[in-house]
C-alpha cells in the first residue's frame, strides 16, 4: 500500500514486499498446512512466500504459507513467517536481501503499523472474513466495482490460484 512507508517501519515494509496473498488452490487443500487444526478450504485467503510460491505446496519448507482465520491474525502470521522462514529456512530469497531483513530485523524501530493497520490494508485489498476463513470478496463481473465500494483485486496467476503481491 503507497501509505506502509508512512506507517511501517522498514523491516515491516521489506516483509510485506516478501509475501503475498493467495487463494487456496486444489494442491494447497491437498497439501494440508502442517499443524493445522482445520482443514484448508478451496479458495480460502493466506499468506506465502513470494519466492517459494512456485514451487508445489508439498516441496515448500516450513512457514512457507500460514492460512490465519481473521483478518487481524494476518500481522502475527506475516512476523511469524519472517522471522523463521524468510530470515532462516527459504532456500530461494537471495542471500542480500536474507541478509537485509536480518538487519531491519535486529534494529528494533519503534515504528510499525501493528495488527489493525494490517488487517484494514487486507480489508482495503477485497479480503472478508466468513465463518473463521479469509476469502476474497466476490466481485461483479467485467472489472465493475464490487459490493461495498471495492475495486477489483489486481491479481496474477501463480500456480493456478490468484495472488495479490506485497501486500
Amino acid at each position: 500500500m503507497s501509505c506502509d512507508d508512512d506507517s511501517l517501519s522498514d523491516y515491516q515494509c521489506l516483509v510485506r514486499k516478501q509475501i503475498e496473498l493467495f487463494e487456496a488452490a486444489p494442491a494447497d487443500v491437498a497439501s494440508n498446512a502442517q499443524g493445522r487444526n482445520k482443514p484448508i478450504v478451496l479458495g480460502q485467503v493466506g499468506i506465502r512466500c513470494r519466492h517459494c510460491s512456485k514451487i508445489p505446496p508439498r516441496h515448500r519448507t516450513r512457514g512457507a504459507v500460514y492460512y490465519p482465520s481473521k483478518a487481524l491474525g494476518l500481522y502475527q502470521a506475516a512476523q511469524n513467517m519472517a522471522s523463521a522462514h524468510l530470515c532462516s529456512h527459504c532456500q530461494l530469497i537471495p542471500d542480500s536481501l536474507r541478509q537485509e531483513l536480518v538487519v531491519l530485523r535486529d534494529r528494533k524501530s519503534s515504528a510499525g503499523g501493528g495488527k489493525q493497520y494490517w488487517a484494514d490494508a487486507v480489508r482495503a485489498l477485497g479480503v472478508i472474513e466468513e465463518d473463521n476463513v479469509l476469502h476474497f470478496e466476490k466481485r461483479k463481473e467485467d472489472g465493475e466495482e464490487g459490493p461495498q465500494g471495492t475495486e477489483p483485486v489486481e491479481e496474477k496467476s501463480s500456480g493456478g490460484s490468484g495472488a495479490v503481491s506485497g501486500i
